[in-house]
């Protein structure tokens, strides 16, 4: 498989997580996450994804580890 290939498929498997996130409700545990912390302070919005990115970085270890 050459890299142009690769990089085709990786965007379109980018393109059809971004769909199910959001049309279904498979990925709801990443919607109203506890330890994702959002601020609002007056006009200015802060959305720091923490505990989406630690979910994520716990499953492709295990994924990487099995393969």
């Amino acid at each position: 498989m050459t890299f142009g290939k690769l990089i085709i498929i990786l965007g379109a498997v980018i393109v059809l997580v971004g769909v199910i996130y959001e049309f279904t409700s498979f990925f709801s545990i990443f919607k109203n996450n506890p330890l994702d912390f959002k601020f609002n302070i007056g006009n200015t919005k802060v959305y720091i994804p923490l505990g989406t990115c630690l979910i994520i970085s716990i499953f492709l270890t295990i994924l990487i580890k099995l393969f």
